[in-house]
């Protein structure tokens, strides 16, 4: 097990206890000033199953702290196996400016993740820019994924959440292929081996992606004062 913590007026941490195959993971916060402070959290993990499955958790808030005041934010339970991986993050940013102000991370085989998470850009690790999470299990789907990342590495700006590619089979032979967003599903359609179909499904995934995020935005922006 790896930790990796940066301490500043805002102090982060990701506490464990491991016990029979449940790892509990505690996200707290301290404030070193003797100021008050408004603030938002990020608490996230990321599970590799020895079967290469994987599955993520997101929880997030806002929250105060008093002076010298520690708080635990979040609490969430993962069962973790000898040869399952896993990666937690932790992230704090200042309510009024948005700016990050501490974070804490955890990693477990974390060298298991190479080959289904997209390289995370350390200047955008607070925001989790550019994660996808390949779920699927077919070649189609497979193919899908490879498709559907290349559409999504051209875009200039990545969004700020986890998408994740999940695969369910369906009646006979066949399965559904699902676009997941902040553990919702934005869209889903039959699988198909058909390049150009799969290359069409890619195309319009992005595109529903983009603007779910894009009226996401204009809520968000409405209610800032």
């Amino acid at each position: 097990m790896k930790a990796q913590q940066e301490k500043s007026e805002i102090s982060s941490k990701i506490e464990s206890n491991f016990i029979e195959g449940q790892l509990t993971l505690k996200a707290t916060a301290s404030n070193h000033t003797t100021a008050y402070r408004e603030l938002n959290y990020l608490f996230v993990s990321i599970k590799k199953s020895k079967s290469g499955n994987l599955s993520n958790n997101k929880q997030s808030g806002k929250f105060t702290l008093k002076p010298d005041e520690t708080k635990t934010l979040s609490q969430m339970s993962v069962n973790i196996q000898k040869n399952d991986a896993l990666k937690v993050f932790l992230f704090i940013k200042e309510e009024e400016t948005d700016k990050p102000v501490s974070k804490d991370s955890l990693e477990i085989n974390a060298n298991m993740f190479q080959d289904k998470i997209t390289n995370i850009n350390e200047n955008e690790i607070f925001e989790l820019k550019g994660i996808t999470i390949d779920q699927t299990k077919t070649k189609a789907g497979k193919d899908f994924y490879d498709l559907f990342y290349l559409e999504y590495s051209k875009l200039p700006e990545k969004i700020s959440s986890v998408i994740t590619i999940d695969e369910t089979p369906t009646m006979g032979r066949g399965s559904q292929i699902s676009i997941g967003l902040e553990d919702r599903t934005l869209y889903s359609f039959i699988a198909n081996p058909s390049e150009d179909y799969l290359t069409e499904q890619a195309t319009l995934s992005v595109k529903i992606i983009l603007d779910y995020n894009r009226k996401k935005s204009l809520i968000r922006n409405e209610f800032r004062y």
